[in-house]
């Protein structure tokens, strides 16, 4: 059995009240997230009072969607990678970097496979391949490690504002 994904801090960047004691937070990774005062399950008398509500937002709170590897609803691509090859990869893709606040990856495969590496919290290894692409949140750092003869690219996704 596969141990569950550990929880991923994100930043709260608006909320809306859903009900007297549940409020909907709006997260810098793009996920939206219900958070309910129902002791014993939860306890966040914060959502019961607007102002303390507001003063939330920049607070950080846990994301599973994001541990899970979850793209938001109404994520949209703004840019694309060129394919690269075992010959042509840049380095830095082999070592551990990350995205930007707010941007996501999502690797494709073309040819072959490849291994997307997730280093702590998540410390996971998904594997690529064509017609499989593996997301990838924003901020965590990660690296690829290739599988033999390979050709891939990496899509950059945005949720926009809510509007």
């Amino acid at each position: 059995m596969q141990e569950p994904a550990p929880p991923i801090p994100r930043t709260i960047s608006s909320w809306r009240r859903e009900s007297s004691d549940a409020v909907i937070v709006r997260l810098e990774c793009g996920h939206d997230r219900h958070v309910r005062e129902r002791p014993p399950l939860s306890s966040h008398p914060w959502v019961l009072d607007d102002a303390a509500c507001e003063a939330r937002v920049g607070a950080t709170i846990e994301c599973l969607r994001c541990a899970r590897r979850e793209l938001p609803a109404g994520a949209e691509a703004y840019r694309q990678t060129s394919s690269f090859d075992e010959t042509t990869i840049p380095a830095g893709l082999l070592r551990a970097h990350s995205t930007k606040a707010g941007a996501w990856g999502r690797v494709h495969a073309e040819l072959g496979q490849l291994w997307l590496c997730f280093e702590p919290p998540l410390s996971l290894e998904v594997r690529v391949w064509p017609g499989s692409p593996a997301a990838i949140p924003p901020q965590l750092q990660h690296h690829v490690r290739l599988d033999g003869a390979v050709r891939f690219h990496v899509e950059f996704l945005r949720v926009p504002p809510r509007g």
